[in-house]
């Protein structure tokens, strides 16, 4: 098991005190937090990825930086075009700013940079001040009712072994329904953002996830509930990884377990980060429900931003 206390973060009041890169690459939305990093942060080169879920029009896109527009919302047709604006990632510094970036898509992401050979990256997240309509705020404006595993994230399962599902409890409860219900038989682990960005997010997320149906009726939901920074990702992936330790010990790992990261995109990046050293060797899926349009803005000012420097290879 791997302690994820190693990795390095570190709290900025402006991107200009980041360090300089060689590649820079943020997903377009609405929100000026992303749109000030991308202006102010030092880097030779820097794209603009506009995820199709958002329905951006060509008269609507940024004038500044590289436009990778994908037609398709696949994550790995979106991946894919944008890796190909980039030559020879493995040897750029290269940092992500995950704050736009839809959660399938930054998932693969991850793991096709492991693949390629990519040994660290900087991803940096800004934190907002607040979300722009409290615990009403909507993010994943359509869903289809297909909930499905990233490409090529998906898991033999054993149709004999008990299914345990991690969820990752955000503010949109019609998500977190759709995938409990997908999964309705499984051993349910509601992983909370606690400490939350705010002191009045933990009670916004925890009153919208009461509206998640059946699920929150469970005894599961109360006695198997977890705990991990909305901020910290590499805190995220510890508690997954001992609750995962845990469950396989008192089965002798007959379990198809299920990741579902519903919360954050700090935390979606913890699970990415444990699925890379650990989860794809364990041979465990990544649940999400299909996004078909997401909200441009969701949130007000910028509090502070976070840098992570992720590690995917451990020597």
């Amino acid at each position: 098991m791997i302690d994820y206390s190693i990795f390095y973060y570190q709290a900025y009041s402006s991107p200009n005190d980041l360090s300089d890169y060689d590649i820079f690459i943020s997903a377009y939305n609405s929100s000026e937090r992303v749109k000030s990093v991308f202006s102010n942060i030092n880097a030779s080169k820097k794209l603009w990825l506009i995820h199709p879920e958002y329905l951006f029009n060509d008269l609507e896109l940024p004038k500044d930086g590289i436009i990778v527009k994908p037609e398709e919302r696949s994550e790995s047709i979106q991946v894919r075009t944008l890796l190909n604006n980039i030559n020879n990632i493995t040897e750029v510094k290269l940092c992500i700013d995950i704050t736009g970036f839809m959660r399938h898509v930054l998932i693969f992401l991850v793991a096709s940079l492991k693949k390629m050979g990519v040994k660290k990256f900087t991803a940096i997240y800004s934190e907002p001040m607040t979300y722009s309509n409290d615990e009403n705020t909507e993010f994943s404006t359509t869903t289809s009712p297909i909930v499905r595993s990233i490409q090529g994230i998906s898991a033999d399962i054993d149709p004999s072994y008990q299914d345990h599902l991690i969820i990752n409890v955000g503010y949109d409860h019609k998500i977190i329904s759709q995938v409990s219900t997908y999964k309705d038989s499984a051993t349910v682990y509601p992983l909370f953002s606690f400490p939350s960005l705010s002191a009045d997010m933990y009670q916004q997320s925890a009153f919208r996830a009461s509206s998640s149906g059946d699920i929150t009726k469970k005894d599961d939901w109360f006695i198997n509930r977890k705990f991990a920074p909305a901020n910290n990702p590499f805190a995220t992936a510890q508690i997954i990884s001992e609750l995962i330790h845990s469950i396989d010990a008192v089965n002798d790992s007959k379990n198809n377990i299920y990741l579902a990261p519903l919360s954050t995109k700090a935390q979606t990046l913890g699970f990415s980060i444990y699925w890379a050293l650990e989860g794809e060797e364990r041979d465990i899926s990544i649940l999400l429900p299909e996004c078909l349009t997401y909200s441009r803005e969701t949130s007000l000012g910028l509090k502070r931003l976070w840098s992570y420097e992720v590690e995917l290879t451990l020597s």
